[in-house]
């Protein structure tokens, strides 16, 4: 048994909880929060969602243990909030809402739309986007798309309060019992990441030190992308023509979600700055996801024989996919990604063969991010 503390709806818990409970059966079944839903208990659904330091989180796939230290909030907590308000009032008035099952976990997805993208204009199919991650069989979501929109009209002139997000940052994951991956040992330093999200998608950037001059770092760039395609875990580039144009896949694995994506897309390059870019879009017809998205990259020189290396990943995804595509979940995901990327670009500009990336899987994706959420703390 641990004996930690967690912050629920602003009351102090103790966390007297078996390592293995997750925290939806934690504050439905210990502290009688019924509100909380359980549906699919594959984070598929997003019935069970509640609110983690400002985020929303799948509380099947959350670890109540994990939380010691955290601020969680489920729906029972938004009986005065402002926001919440206003949307339990346009929730009704468009007709929102059917058998209710789906509905507190939409509203704290609905809630966080309200925050991120009030005082701005969006269109429908952005907020279905947003809501990918919460299913609802009953009302094909036109009453609760009307109502989202309601909302954010009523705040085209003022802007509601953001509760503080937590310094706390870990990867929400059902199970790692996780295969560990090797780490490269020869960059010159640790990936600083930084996230943010606007309407026009996520976007993740990485700044990093290699110990290589940046003219010979850019050449391996620009005339062997094929090989640093594939440092990054399940990226693999089968055509690339003299005009940039170029195909391949995209291999992931999360949950219960298995997906190869192929893709098209361009390359560029500007040899004057060192900046160079890989946009593209593809589908997977097995999970019936699909994704657009760029790899962007600028060396800058960094003392004797070093360079700085800012890499970024934007998205969108839909489809099943989508599921996975809110909250701290896919920065954790994505910021793995690109520390891999770094270890194999390293281990590539020194001869050496990459981690074997072919298959990204959530157990090895979950290990290496909580590896990487334990380096932070120690």
């Amino acid at each position: 048994m641990n004996s930690k503390v967690v912050t629920i709806n602003d009351r102090a818990v103790p966390l007297d909880v078996e390592p293995r409970r997750n925290l939806a059966d934690f504050v439905r079944e210990d502290l009688l929060l019924t509100g909380t839903h359980v549906g699919c208990e594959q984070g598929i659904c997003g019935a069970c969602t509640v609110v983690r330091d400002g985020r929303p989180v799948r509380s099947c796939l959350t670890w109540a243990v994990g939380c010691e230290g955290s601020n969680v909030r489920t729906i029972e907590a938004y009986d005065d909030d402002p926001v919440m308000t206003r949307l339990r009032e346009a929730f009704s008035a468009e007709h929102a809402l059917q058998c209710g099952f789906c509905t507190p976990g939409m509203l704290i997805t609905a809630q966080d739309i309200v925050r991120r993208f009030a005082g701005q204009t969006i269109d429908d199919e952005r907020i279905r986007y947003e809501l990918s991650g919460n299913l609802c069989r009953c009302t094909g979501y036109v009453g609760i798309v009307r109502a989202i929109q309601r909302v954010l009209a009523s705040y085209q002139d003022e802007k509601p309060e953001v509760a503080p997000v937590g310094a706390l940052e870990t990867l929400d994951l059902g199970d790692l019992d996780a295969i560990p991956v090797e780490e490269g040992a020869s960059a010159a330093g640790r990936a600083a990441t930084r996230s943010q999200v606007d309407g026009n998608g996520r976007r993740i950037e990485s700044t990093f030190e290699l110990p290589h001059p940046p003219a010979y770092v850019w050449t391996v760039l620009r005339d062997e992308l094929p090989s640093v395609v594939a440092c990054l875990p399940g990226a693999e580039l089968t055509r690339l023509d003299d005009d940039g144009t170029l195909a391949g896949f995209f291999n992931v694995k999360l949950g219960p979600v298995a997906a190869r994506i192929a893709g098209e897309g361009t390359a560029t390059f500007d040899d004057d700055t060192w900046q160079g870019r890989v946009d593209g879009q593809g589908s997977d017809s097995r999970s019936n996801s699909r994704a657009k998205g760029s790899l962007s990259f600028q060396l800058e020189a960094a003392g004797d024989a070093q360079c700085q290396m800012t890499v970024a990943i934007s998205f969108e995804m839909s489809g099943a996919l989508a599921q996975f595509s809110r909250g701290g979940l896919v920065e954790e995901i994505v910021s793995v990604l690109i520390e891999q990327f770094q270890a194999n670009f390293d281990r590539h500009m020194a001869g050496e063969a990459p981690l074997e990336t072919r298959s990204l899987g959530l157990f090895q994706l979950a290990w290496m991010a909580l590896r990487r959420w334990l380096r932070r703390i120690f």
